[in-house]
């Protein structure tokens, strides 16, 4: 699957466009986040596993919602994450559904991103970037994932390579994604396709004889 992650500039893209696509993106840099942490030698069980992904996807979430604080107004910033949360939980539970079986994992994922937002909302941004109480905090949460014989050296893996490297992933994402011309919401981008065109109107004024 892949989804592009530029547009022209010139394009008009939707609220939905957007998450959905931020959404893929925050997946694959999990993935790929995951495969660093197992190619630096940490052990994460099968069990484990969707513990580590839900916490990057919390993470990465609550980083977007940050940076595009002044990139739009707050009717599509709280439209997008909403969307990308939706979305992202959606991931989550197809693929956790198909590698341990079934189960309500959209709610828990949904639940639980409610609980870390009111937790993130404690810690701040510092000149853009996340600051190192953001990062330990999420660095917390990965150390709860992950087993006791690695417990003593992920924290500092997270701070210092793994979060400042997911950060500067989903940034470029994001830069490269809302720079396009307009900003639109999915019932506008509907209104505007139903329109009919001026040249197809009905003339409103009688055939001359």
């Amino acid at each position: 699957m892949r989804v592009k992650s530029t547009w022209h500039k010139t394009q008009v893209k939707t609220i939905d466009d957007i998450a959905s696509t931020l959404a893929f993106n925050s997946w694959r840099i999990t993935k790929n986040h995951l495969e660093d942490l197992i190619n630096e030698a940490f052990i994460i069980e099968k069990a484990q596993v969707f513990d580590v992904i839900s916490e990057y996807l919390y993470f990465l979430i609550q980083c977007i919602d940050r940076l595009v604080l002044d990139k739009l107004n707050y009717k599509q910033r709280q439209t997008l994450i909403i969307k990308l949360a939706k979305q992202s939980a959606t991931y989550f539970h197809e693929n956790k559904q198909e590698r341990i079986g079934s189960g309500e994992y959209w709610n828990d994922f949904i639940q639980t991103y409610n609980n870390r937002s009111k937790n993130y909302a404690n810690y701040e941004f510092t000149n853009g970037e996340p600051s190192y109480h953001f990062l330990r905090y999420f660095a917390k949460k990965i150390q709860k994932a992950m087993t006791n014989a690695d417990s003593k050296w992920i924290v500092q893996q997270i701070i210092e390579i793994q979060a400042p490297k997911a950060f500067k992933s989903i940034k470029r994402s994001i830069k490269n994604l809302i720079a396009v011309e307009k900003i639109i919401f999915k019932a506008e981008q509907i209104k505007n396709k139903n329109k009919i065109p001026r040249s197809k109107r009905k003339s409103i004024f009688p055939k001359l004889q």
